[in-house]
């Protein structure tokens, strides 16, 4: 299960990256992306397009430890050959899938939020609320797990 996660991390990391640089490459690209760099709009721009972006790289490089926590035991270098074959259980799977949409959405809308607080000083409820709620979903992956497999068992 841990190559598994380390792959779809990888794959999330790396797409939060290219949404993100392709969202922004025609901006940057435009007759007017000077405007881009001016003091109203970098705050903005860093922290739309780098809060992502340096989430997606991190996401990519410590994909392994984040497997490991994800699923205990190893090295978290993915070289675990003993799983090669192993059967994956469909806890893990809600586990390892809750985990990957709370990193996804905390990174996207942190970035929003951060934007909003820079531009304008006000906060984002909207946003607020969902980062907390995908605080909840990566630390909590184990518990929701367990109701699901209590749902799931029910009848």
């Amino acid at each position: 299960m841990k190559p598994f996660s380390i792959l779809l991390i990888r794959l999330l990391g790396l797409y939060l990256l290219l949404k993100t640089l392709l969202a922004i490459l025609p901006a940057l690209l435009g007759s007017n992306a000077a405007e881009l760099w001016s003091g109203e709009l970098l705050p903005v721009l860093l922290a739309t397009v780098g809060v992502p972006a340096v989430g997606g790289l991190l996401l990519w490089c410590f994909a392994g430890r984040l497997a490991s926590r994800l699923h205990g035991d190893g090295d978290g270098d993915g070289n675990d050959g003993a799983e090669a074959g192993a059967h994956i259980r469909d806890d893990d799977l809600v586990r390892a899938g809750t985990f990957l949409i709370g990193v996804y959405l905390l990174v996207r809308h942190t970035g929003t939020l951060v934007g909003m607080y820079a531009t304008s000083g006000g906060v984002a409820y909207g946003d607020l609320i969902v980062v907390v709620a995908s605080l909840g979903m990566i630390l909590g992956g184990r518990k929701l797990a367990e109701v699901y497999r209590r749902i799931k068992y029910f009848s």
